[in-house]
C-alpha cells in the first residue's frame, strides 16, 4: 500500500505551474505564427491611427487591419492607406477616382474630420484597404512595439522557460525520494502484516 508523501503536493503544484507556463508560451507562439502567416500570405498589415483625421469613424489610437487591393478595384467611400513620394503613410477615405490609362489610378482622398480633400491626388497601382478597426487597441500595439515592452517580453519569456524547464531536475529528485518513501512504507506494511499473521497462528 502506498502512502502520501510530503513531496507529492509540491511536485503536483510544480507540474501544474510548468504545464501552465508551456500553455502560455504555446499560445503566444501560435498568435505570432498566425500573425506572420496572415502578413506573409494575405498581405494583411496592422495600422495604428495616431491622429484624429478620420474621427468620428475611426478614433485616435485605433488599430486597423488592411489588405492590399489593386487600384482599379477601389471604390469611392473606401478607407485606404497609401504611401506618398515622401514616404509618409496617409490613411483617408476615397472621394474620387480617375484611371490614368496605364494601370494606375489618381486617388483623391479626405479625412472624415477634414473640411477639404487632401492637397493632391495619389497616383497608385495598389492601395491598402481598411477592412476592420478596433478603437483603443492601437495604443497597446504601439506600446508593445516599444523597446521597454520588448525588453519586458524577453524577461517574461525567460521566466517561462525557467518555470517550464529549469526545475525538472529538482522534480526528478523529489519523485525519487517519494518513491523511496513509498517503498519503505510498503516494506514496513508487509513486515507488520507478517508479524500479525504469525502472532495469529501462534
Amino acid at each position: 500500500m502506498s502512502h502520501p508523501t510530503p513531496t507529492d503536493r509540491p511536485a503536483k503544484q510544480t507540474s501544474r505551474g510548468r504545464e501552465l507556463a508551456l500553455n502560455i508560451g504555446a499560445l503566444a507562439g501560435l498568435v505570432c505564427i498566425i500573425a506572420a502567416a496572415a502578413s506573409m500570405f494575405l498581405g494583411i498589415k496592422p495600422l495604428v491611427f495616431r491622429s484624429g483625421s478620420m474621427e468620428p469613424t475611426i478614433s485616435t489610437g485605433a488599430l486597423a487591419l488592411t489588405s492590399p487591393v489593386p487600384a482599379d478595384e477601389l471604390a469611392v467611400g473606401d478607407v485606404v492607406s497609401v504611401v506618398t513620394s515622401g514616404d509618409v503613410r496617409i490613411t483617408h477615405r476615397v472621394t474620387a477616382l480617375a484611371p490614368m490609362g496605364d494601370g494606375t489610378v489618381a486617388v483623391t482622398m479626405r479625412g472624415d474630420a477634414n473640411n477639404s480633400d487632401d492637397p493632391s491626388p495619389y497616383i497608385v497601382d495598389e492601395a491598402d484597404r481598411v477592412f476592420v478597426h478596433v478603437d483603443g487597441v492601437g495604443y497597446v500595439v504601439a506600446w508593445l512595439s516599444s523597446p521597454v515592452a520588448i525588453f519586458l517580453g524577453g524577461m517574461v519569456a525567460g521566466a517561462l522557460c525557467v518555470i517550464a524547464f529549469g526545475r525538472n531536475r529538482n522534480n526528478d529528485d523529489d519523485d525519487e525520494v517519494g518513491r523511496r518513501i513509498n517503498d519503505d512504507a510498503d516494506t514496513a506494511d508487509a513486515v507488520h502484516a507478517g508479524v500479525m499473521e504469525r502472532t495469529h497462528h501462534e
